[in-house]
């Protein structure tokens, strides 16, 4: 089935969900597949030429040489109504797939123009689903979202939780965007923090600086400055963020730096950068490498890391495409030592199907995300085995030598928990970088990417 509309992503609509466990965003693009390129000015406005009814995304880890699945999404979306819902489920090495969460998006369309309504996010409990939280969106006369009320089920049913309150300029692109939170103690909704966009005076289109401020001891105190610099196309070529240290004097943070093609609608390269304190100029952290089809869809991408003044590969992303030029694989590596190495994959299908896993059981321990990500001075790595074992957990840097030992002995079945502390075996500080941190048990492996900023 096949469309022609402007969808419209509110970048605002992502900024005001609450909570860690917020829906994948990427669901919309790859429901809205066709000619989706982005126009990164205060909103983003796709233009689409088809839409997708149905997805299925199968995400699966490497584990001892086989694909392990772990998470299912399956998505709908009715255009009857407008409404597209996305449920989540995970692989549970003792009861197989287990519903997890499900979040429903409702849109409305005015003209071509389409925009959020409604979002409910969904846990399951016991046999049924439990409403977590709701966002609704009001517009205005011009159809320009003007406020998001946020209520969250903290044991005793829906209560307002956040409200968002917006300003617009003439063609619906922010002003301002306040945002009021709940105060436990008074249970009042209190200022927290507000930001103020700004354009060319010529052109409303073009974003040209956003300024952060955070509600101290009852005033406005301005916290974070970022500006853009962009092309013709209205993209940025340049996002740098400076943090206040007093009112008038800014301290560079964070420089971020883009080269399109000839087009001047495709990014080619992306190159992170962080301020040096020490030797008072930007030094090159990290950059992204983009390759793309014929008809524009993103092949590849390469990130590397400088190390030791050299640019050394991290990881990659590989993703293939059906005829329709729906995305059908999502393949991401590791760059360890000298080779790369399968990490992860997600695999997209577009007509009801039976995703279970059938290659292998699952393994007998799991791998968590260590928290915070990316850290300083230390972060938390949690690990669970469904058996006793002799377990190692090591860490290695992007040339895949070894680092540190936080792990080597028997431990029984159960949870556990350890804190890498960014220092190498001689005990001394490591500097900032990504690292790799992995489990070995019972002859199998799991390995997982940290970033250590200094």
């Amino acid at each position: 089935m096949k469309s022609k509309l402007v969808l419209v992503f509110l970048f605002l609509f992502f900024h005001s969900l609450s909570g860690e466990n917020k829906p994948d965003m990427k669901n919309l693009a790859n429901l809205f597949p066709k000619n989706s390129h982005a126009v990164q000015t205060g909103i983003s406005t796709v233009t689409v030429g088809s839409y997708v009814l149905y997805e299925e995304k199968l995400q699966q880890q490497w584990m001892s040489g086989n694909w392990i699945s772990s998470q299912k999404t399956i998505t709908t979306l009715d255009t009857a109504t407008w409404t597209m819902v996305a449920t989540y489920s995970f692989n549970n090495p003792q009861t197989g797939w287990v519903n997890q969460a499900k979040y429903e998006f409702h849109f409305k369309i005015t003209g071509t123009i389409l925009g959020f309504l409604q979002l409910k996010s969904y846990t399951f409990s016991v046999n049924d689903w439990k409403l977590q939280g709701q966002s609704d969106y009001t517009y205005d006369a011009n159809n320009f979202l003007i406020r998001s009320d946020q209520q969250m089920d903290f044991g005793a049913g829906l209560m307002p939780y956040a409200k968002v309150t917006y300003t617009n300029n003439s063609i619906g692109l922010p002003l301002t965007e306040t945002i009021e939170q709940l105060n436990f103690s008074t249970f009042t909704m209190e200022n927290h923090r507000k930001i103020t966009y700004m354009y060319n005076l010529s052109n409303q289109e073009e974003l040209q600086t956003e300024i952060r401020a955070d509600w101290r001891t009852n005033q406005w105190v301005d916290t974070l400055k970022t500006s853009y610099a962009r092309n013709s196309k209205l993209l940025p070529t340049i996002e740098m963020e400076q943090a206040f240290t007093n009112p008038t004097t800014l301290q560079n943070i964070n420089r971020y730096e883009y080269t399109y093609d000839g087009s001047d609608s495709f990014v080619l390269e992306s190159l992170y950068k962080f301020w040096d304190i020490n030797a008072t100029n930007w030094s090159e952290g990290q950059k992204i490498i983009y390759t793309y089809s014929a008809t524009n869809k993103v092949l590849s991408t390469l990130g590397q890391q400088m190390y030791q003044n050299a640019w050394k590969d991290n990881d990659r992303t590989t993703n293939f495409y059906n005829v329709d030029d729906n995305i059908t694989k999502e393949l991401y590596e590791s760059y360890l030592g000298s080779s790369w190495e399968n990490q992860s994959q997600t695999l997209y299908t577009y007509n009801p199907t039976d995703v279970e896993d059938k290659s292998v059981a699952i393994n007998n321990f799991k791998l968590f995300d260590n928290y915070p990500n990316p850290f300083n001075p230390a972060t938390i790595i949690n690990y669970e085995l469904q058996s006793g074992s002799f377990v190692t957990l090591k860490v290695y840097d992007v040339l895949g030598n070894e680092i540190a030992t936080l792990v080597n002995e028997y431990q029984f079945e159960g949870k556990y928990q350890t804190l890498f502390d960014a220092k190498n075996i001689s005990n001394q500080p490591l500097s900032s970088g990504t690292y790799f941190y992995r489990l070995q048990t019972n002859g199998e492996t799991l390995t997982k990417k940290m970033i250590l900023l200094r």
